[in-house]
Protein backbone atom coordinates (compact mmCIF):
# COMPACT_ATOMS: atom_id res chain seq x y z
CA UNK A 1 0.00 0.00 0.00
CA UNK A 2 1.53 3.33 -1.00
CA UNK A 3 0.99 6.06 1.91
CA UNK A 4 -0.64 9.48 1.42
CA UNK A 5 1.81 11.41 2.69
CA UNK A 6 -0.48 14.41 2.00
CA UNK A 7 -3.01 13.08 4.21
CA UNK A 8 -0.65 11.96 6.88
CA UNK A 9 0.76 15.59 7.13
CA UNK A 10 -2.32 16.78 7.59
CA UNK A 11 -3.49 13.98 10.48
CA UNK A 12 -0.57 14.91 12.12
CA UNK A 13 -1.51 18.61 12.09
CA UNK A 14 -4.89 18.22 13.11
CA UNK A 15 -3.61 16.02 16.24
CA UNK A 16 -0.84 18.50 17.13
CA UNK A 17 -4.00 21.40 17.07
CA UNK A 18 -5.40 19.04 19.60
CA UNK A 19 -2.81 19.24 21.86
CA UNK A 20 -1.91 15.43 21.29
CA UNK A 21 1.80 14.26 21.01
CA UNK A 22 2.02 12.70 17.65
CA UNK A 23 4.99 10.90 15.96
CA UNK A 24 4.48 11.71 11.88
CA UNK A 25 6.68 8.47 10.62
CA UNK A 26 7.16 7.27 7.01
CA UNK A 27 4.20 5.41 6.43
CA UNK A 28 2.12 6.67 9.73
CA UNK A 29 1.10 8.82 12.70
CA UNK A 30 1.48 7.23 15.66
CA UNK A 31 0.01 8.30 19.24
CA UNK A 32 2.69 6.42 21.24
CA UNK A 33 1.09 6.40 25.06
CA UNK A 34 -2.00 4.99 23.27
CA UNK A 35 -0.42 2.91 20.95
CA UNK A 36 -2.86 4.69 17.91
CA UNK A 37 -1.51 4.52 14.55
CA UNK A 38 -3.33 6.10 11.42
CA UNK A 39 -2.79 4.88 8.18
CA UNK A 40 -3.77 6.65 4.93
CA UNK A 41 -4.33 6.01 1.05
CA UNK A 42 -5.58 8.10 -1.90
CA UNK A 43 -7.20 6.09 -4.71
CA UNK A 44 -7.31 8.96 -7.80
CA UNK A 45 -10.94 8.32 -9.99
CA UNK A 46 -12.12 9.40 -13.29
CA UNK A 47 -12.78 12.58 -13.15
CA UNK A 48 -16.11 14.13 -12.73
CA UNK A 49 -16.71 16.52 -15.41
CA UNK A 50 -13.62 19.22 -15.51
CA UNK A 51 -12.75 18.80 -11.66
CA UNK A 52 -10.84 16.32 -10.33
CA UNK A 53 -12.64 13.04 -8.51
CA UNK A 54 -10.91 10.58 -5.44
CA UNK A 55 -11.40 8.48 -2.94
CA UNK A 56 -9.56 8.76 0.67
CA UNK A 57 -9.24 5.69 3.05
CA UNK A 58 -8.19 6.40 6.89
CA UNK A 59 -6.85 3.19 8.20
CA UNK A 60 -6.99 3.00 12.24
CA UNK A 61 -5.34 0.78 14.54
CA UNK A 62 -5.44 0.39 17.85
CA UNK A 63 -4.77 -2.29 20.86
CA UNK A 64 -8.67 -1.01 22.30
CA UNK A 65 -9.92 -2.33 18.26
CA UNK A 66 -8.11 -5.89 18.81
CA UNK A 67 -6.86 -7.14 15.43
CA UNK A 68 -9.68 -5.15 13.83
CA UNK A 69 -9.01 -1.68 12.39
CA UNK A 70 -11.27 1.14 11.88
CA UNK A 71 -11.64 1.50 8.26
CA UNK A 72 -13.27 4.83 6.80
CA UNK A 73 -13.57 6.31 3.70
CA UNK A 74 -14.55 9.62 2.08
CA UNK A 75 -15.41 10.78 -1.46
CA UNK A 76 -12.98 14.18 -2.80
CA UNK A 77 -14.20 16.29 -5.30
CA UNK A 78 -12.09 19.26 -6.81
CA UNK A 79 -10.67 21.41 -9.18
CA UNK A 80 -7.43 19.85 -8.12
CA UNK A 81 -6.10 16.96 -6.55
CA UNK A 82 -5.30 18.77 -3.89
CA UNK A 83 -8.45 20.46 -3.35
CA UNK A 84 -10.48 17.21 -3.45
CA UNK A 85 -8.01 15.44 -0.88
CA UNK A 86 -9.09 18.70 1.59
CA UNK A 87 -12.68 17.73 0.79
CA UNK A 88 -12.35 14.24 1.78
CA UNK A 89 -10.62 14.70 5.09
CA UNK A 90 -12.49 17.70 5.95
CA UNK A 91 -15.75 14.78 5.75
CA UNK A 92 -13.06 12.92 8.47
CA UNK A 93 -12.70 15.85 10.42
CA UNK A 94 -15.78 16.50 11.04
CA UNK A 95 -17.36 13.02 11.33
CA UNK A 96 -15.09 10.73 12.11
CA UNK A 97 -12.29 12.46 13.74
CA UNK A 98 -13.16 13.17 16.92
CA UNK A 99 -14.97 9.98 18.07
CA UNK A 100 -11.73 8.01 17.32
CA UNK A 101 -9.06 10.31 19.16
CA UNK A 102 -11.99 10.98 22.07
CA UNK A 103 -12.65 6.78 22.30
CA UNK A 104 -9.27 5.65 21.69
CA UNK A 105 -6.40 8.46 22.51
CA UNK A 106 -8.77 9.54 25.88
CA UNK A 107 -9.00 12.68 24.37
CA UNK A 108 -11.41 15.78 26.19
CA UNK A 109 -12.37 18.79 23.81
CA UNK A 110 -13.47 21.85 25.39
CA UNK A 111 -16.93 21.05 23.39
CA UNK A 112 -16.82 17.18 23.72
CA UNK A 113 -17.70 16.35 19.62
CA UNK A 114 -18.94 12.45 20.72
CA UNK A 115 -22.02 11.59 22.07
CA UNK A 116 -21.50 9.31 25.43
CA UNK A 117 -23.96 6.76 26.24
CA UNK A 118 -23.93 3.11 27.41
CA UNK A 119 -25.47 0.44 25.91
CA UNK A 120 -25.29 -3.09 28.46
CA UNK A 121 -26.96 -6.72 28.75
CA UNK A 122 -26.59 -9.06 30.96
CA UNK A 123 -23.37 -10.86 29.73
CA UNK A 124 -21.88 -7.53 28.15
CA UNK A 125 -21.55 -3.39 28.36
CA UNK A 126 -20.34 -0.89 26.23
CA UNK A 127 -19.76 2.43 26.21
CA UNK A 128 -20.42 4.46 22.68
CA UNK A 129 -18.76 7.38 21.14
CA UNK A 130 -21.27 8.35 18.96
CA UNK A 131 -20.37 10.75 16.15
CA UNK A 132 -22.43 14.15 14.94
CA UNK A 133 -25.30 13.22 12.95
CA UNK A 134 -23.94 15.01 9.49
CA UNK A 135 -27.04 16.02 6.80
CA UNK A 136 -27.00 17.01 3.48
CA UNK A 137 -30.07 18.74 1.42
CA UNK A 138 -30.89 20.56 -1.24
CA UNK A 139 -33.25 22.62 0.74
CA UNK A 140 -33.74 21.06 4.49
CA UNK A 141 -32.95 17.90 5.52
CA UNK A 142 -36.19 15.61 7.48
CA UNK A 143 -34.59 12.31 7.42
CA UNK A 144 -32.95 13.48 11.24
CA UNK A 145 -36.62 13.48 12.34
CA UNK A 146 -37.06 10.07 12.64
CA UNK A 147 -33.49 9.22 13.31
CA UNK A 148 -33.62 9.35 17.38
CA UNK A 149 -36.20 6.56 16.77
CA UNK A 150 -33.86 4.47 14.61
CA UNK A 151 -31.17 4.90 17.33
CA UNK A 152 -33.13 4.00 19.77
CA UNK A 153 -34.04 0.56 17.48
CA UNK A 154 -30.37 0.18 16.52
CA UNK A 155 -29.36 -0.03 20.34
CA UNK A 156 -31.94 -3.07 20.99
CA UNK A 157 -30.85 -4.49 18.00
CA UNK A 158 -27.19 -4.10 18.92
CA UNK A 159 -27.45 -5.17 22.66
CA UNK A 160 -29.29 -7.96 21.79
CA UNK A 161 -27.06 -9.42 18.83
CA UNK A 162 -23.59 -8.12 18.50
CA UNK A 163 -20.98 -10.33 20.49
CA UNK A 164 -18.96 -8.53 23.32
CA UNK A 165 -16.00 -6.90 22.62
CA UNK A 166 -15.41 -3.63 20.51
CA UNK A 167 -17.68 -2.46 17.48
CA UNK A 168 -17.69 0.16 14.87
CA UNK A 169 -20.58 1.06 13.52
CA UNK A 170 -21.09 3.33 10.10
CA UNK A 171 -24.51 4.37 9.05
CA UNK A 172 -25.49 5.79 5.40
CA UNK A 173 -29.09 7.20 4.45
CA UNK A 174 -30.00 9.02 1.26
CA UNK A 175 -33.30 9.91 -0.31
CA UNK A 176 -34.45 11.93 -3.46
CA UNK A 177 -37.87 12.35 -4.63
CA UNK A 178 -39.33 10.70 -1.44
CA UNK A 179 -37.50 7.12 -1.84
CA UNK A 180 -34.73 6.00 -0.45
CA UNK A 181 -31.90 5.90 -3.43
CA UNK A 182 -29.09 4.97 -0.86
CA UNK A 183 -28.28 2.55 2.10
CA UNK A 184 -25.77 1.27 4.37
CA UNK A 185 -24.88 0.18 7.65
CA UNK A 186 -21.40 -1.61 7.93
CA UNK A 187 -20.74 -3.13 11.45
CA UNK A 188 -16.83 -3.29 12.13
CA UNK A 189 -15.99 -2.32 7.99
CA UNK A 190 -18.67 -5.14 6.69
CA UNK A 191 -22.19 -5.15 5.60
CA UNK A 192 -24.28 -5.50 8.93
CA UNK A 193 -27.83 -7.62 7.38
CA UNK A 194 -29.88 -7.35 10.51
CA UNK A 195 -28.89 -3.76 10.79
CA UNK A 196 -29.37 -3.28 6.62
CA UNK A 197 -32.72 -4.49 7.61
CA UNK A 198 -33.70 -2.16 10.95
CA UNK A 199 -32.83 1.08 8.35
CA UNK A 200 -34.78 0.21 5.39
CA UNK A 201 -37.85 -1.03 7.55
CA UNK A 202 -37.79 2.76 9.39
CA UNK A 203 -40.56 4.88 8.18
CA UNK A 204 -38.30 8.11 7.69
CA UNK A 205 -39.58 11.14 6.59
CA UNK A 206 -38.00 11.88 2.99
CA UNK A 207 -38.26 15.47 1.55
CA UNK A 208 -38.76 15.85 -2.76
CA UNK A 209 -34.93 16.54 -3.50
CA UNK A 210 -31.62 14.74 -2.41
CA UNK A 211 -30.79 14.26 0.95
CA UNK A 212 -28.78 11.84 3.10
CA UNK A 213 -27.46 11.11 6.30
CA UNK A 214 -24.52 9.53 8.40
CA UNK A 215 -22.88 8.85 10.89
CA UNK A 216 -20.38 6.80 12.89
CA UNK A 217 -20.68 4.64 16.55
CA UNK A 218 -17.53 3.75 18.30
CA UNK A 219 -18.45 1.11 20.67
CA UNK A 220 -15.79 0.13 23.00
CA UNK A 221 -16.34 -2.39 26.30
CA UNK A 222 -17.09 -0.84 29.57
CA UNK A 223 -20.48 -0.24 31.56
CA UNK A 224 -21.79 2.97 33.45
CA UNK A 225 -21.03 1.09 37.02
Amino acid sequence: MMASQEVLDLIHEALIAHGISAIRGQNDVRIELEDLRFEAQVFDKEPSGSGRRLVLEIYVFSPLLGTQPVIESFVGLGDTREQAIFQAFGKFLIGVFHVLIEGLAEHVCENMQAEIAFWQRNDAGWKIYGGPVITQAAVECTLNRTYPAFYARLEKLFTAKVRPGSHFIRIFLASYGGALVGNEILLDNETWPEGQELLVDQDWHHGDGYQALRQVILALPGDNN
